[in-house]
């Protein structure tokens, strides 16, 4: 796949308080205000009688040259650039289109190759999940302005994970690799104890006494905003044999799953394949290390097998 490129890479704030976000974003269009100034000045580059317009309506010189600098950004941008905006928790951007300012009932506009808010594998751009160089550009006040981290940004685009990224990404599966070995180390009480700390850690409500004898679970638990409730039977050993007797003997009722939680699984009941366990999953061990990552429960861990 061709990786996206750019020479250039500037922000747009589409509308005040992006009243033309929408429209943009629908029709592949860039707009603008500059309601005083006629196409014909704009595509003919007069900017010395744009600027003398503006500088009658703005409160200050700065603010003219200003806003005619974004306006002429805008018209001599080439496909070489990239421009981003946001809309919906979403960082969205495109590439211009034909060299041209347009005019209809809305604004003047001009047209791009199509708004994108996923990158080049489409994975959605949240907002929430970029770098934040990126991010605070939400915040400018002006109407155009230029990315300084154009690396940063093409990076995202073409999902390239920074270096910092990749060296975390290593150093957390090898952490992971270490818990999963601690994991098979801890008494069958203190695993059922863990188990029982990682689901309450995601915000789940334990209904039962933890470890009480029921048929199908160690553990009770309702999700609290929708009110399903669940079962986790937690095993330190079982095999695939086990797993399919609680399997096929789960009848559900009111409970929406069964999560069987082991350690320490045999082969045949390792290689299982996922998708096909119904209302009732397997956590392994590598989930599990991963939920102990997540949630903070390394040093409880270190703790119980130092």
């Amino acid at each position: 796949m061709e990786l996206i490129t750019c020479k250039n890479a500037y922000y747009v704030k589409l509308g005040r308080q992006g009243m033309w976000e929408r429209s943009s974003i629908k029709k592949s269009f860039i707009r603008i205000g500059f309601s005083r100034q006629t196409v014909n000045d704009i595509n003919y580059g007069r900017w010395e009688k744009i600027q003398h317009q503006l500088e009658k309506e703005a409160a200050d010189k700065g603010a003219a040259t200003r806003d005619c600098r974004a306006l002429r950004l805008l018209c001599e941008s080439t496909p070489d650039d990239i421009w981003i905006t946001f809309h919906g928790n979403h960082l969205w951007w495109c590439k211009v289109a034909e060299a041209k300012i347009h005019e209809d009932r809305t604004s003047k506009y001009r047209k791009v190759q199509g708004w994108q808010s996923k990158d080049l594998f489409g994975k959605p751009l949240l907002a929430t999940q970029i770098p934040g160089n990126l991010a605070k550009l939400q915040g400018f006040r002006g109407t155009i302005c230029k990315v300084k981290d154009i690396d940063e940004l093409r990076r995202l685009i073409n999902r390239q994970h920074s270096s910092e990224y990749v060296a975390i990404l290593h150093s957390k599966d090898d952490l992971c690799r270490h818990i999963e070995s601690g994991i098979r180390k801890l008494h069958w009480k203190d695993f059922e104890t863990l188990i029982d700390l990682l689901f309450r850690g995601t915000g789940w409500r334990r209904l039962s006494v933890l470890g009480e004898t029921m048929k199908f679970s160690d553990i009770d638990l309702e999700e609290p905003i929708t009110g399903d409730m669940y079962q986790v039977q937690v095993k330190s050993r079982a095999t695939l044999r086990e797993f399919q007797e609680y399997s096929n003997d789960f009848a559900g009722g009111k409970y929406r799953k069964l999560f069987f939680v082991v350690h320490s699984p045999d082969q045949k009941l390792a290689d299982l394949n996922q998708t096909d366990t119904g209302r009732v999953e397997v956590l392994m061990p590598k989930r599990i290390a991963q939920m102990v990552v997540d949630l903070g429960m390394v040093t409880w861990l270190m703790n119980k097998i130092q």
